[in-house]
């Protein structure tokens, strides 16, 4: 199937869903949500595939959400898009592996931290970002990031929003690796088709386990992830974010 933002590979029953807009570091907007999900309906159905490999073209994993829109139009859209792309990811049955190539800010690393193992380049980063533009967390990263990393840690990287490397991110836990960016996709690759050759139908079954004790976190999550992203988007500080950007200057927030 033809996709306009993302890249659909098989390769000895390992599939790599590639995000396909370098121009814009591999921004996600609400076409390229859609795609990933129909994607992933098709890996589900699909029992040639029995491991997938998410990764981004270019020098960027994904920047995050593309502000190229506008938000308060779109913002409902996008939320509802994104959260059953969280859904497809933590109730699919194959094992799925996030290839973080490069940045991953704001709902780029929280897509990674969805997939069920995350592995980077020691070229890549990660952050959460949001509060850089004066808007909350989403993706039930607010639930995931205290999850894995301790609530005060969760809280440091959501509060400041800034940078921090693959390495950084390994020593706190949040992802499983780091390997050096020659050789990375070839690490990955080799790690997915060893699982590909396991017994996928029992490592299926370990996820949905998992996922069964936290599922109704995760749909609360969300939900409040949604409505604490609509009144950011209503605030002055979102707006003087986005004329900050387009500027090209530091923002000026009020805190209103």
């Amino acid at each position: 199937m033809f996709y306009e933002t993302i890249t659909f590979e098989k390769e000895d029953n390992v599939c790599t869903l590639t995000l396909n807009r370098p121009e814009r570091l591999n921004a996600m907007n609400n076409k390229m949500f859609e795609e990933i999900k129909d994607a992933l309906d098709g890996i589900k159905d699909d029992a040639e595939i029995r491991a997938v490999i998410i990764t981004g073209a270019g020098r960027a994993f994904s920047s995050g959400g593309d502000f190229s829109f506008d938000q308060s139009q779109a913002g409902k859209e996008i939320d509802l898009s994104q959260k059953k792309l969280v859904l497809k990811l933590i109730n699919l049955n194959k094992p799925l592996i996030a290839a973080v190539n490069g940045l991953a800010l704001g709902a780029g690393m929280n897509l990674a931290l969805n997939c069920d193992l995350v592995y980077a380049s020691d070229k890549a980063e990660f952050g959460t970002f949001f509060i850089k533009r004066a808007i909350t967390p989403e993706m039930s990263s607010t639930l995931l990031l205290p999850y894995i990393v301790g609530i005060h840690k969760a809280k440091e990287l959501i509060f400041f929003g800034d940078r921090f490397s693959a390495h950084e991110a390994k020593n706190i836990g949040l992802i499983n690796d780091v390997f050096p960016d020659d050789i990375f996709m070839s690490k990955v690759k080799e790690l997915a088709k060893r699982l590909a050759k396991g017994p996928t139908l029992a490592i299926g079954l370990a996820k949905e386990a998992i996922h069964s004790l936290l599922m109704d976190q995760i749909v609360k999550a969300l939900d409040n992830e949604a409505e604490c992203l609509f009144k950011a988007f209503k605030s002055e500080d979102f707006t003087e974010s986005l004329l900050s950007f387009m500027e090209k200057r530091e923002p000026k927030f009020k805190g209103i």
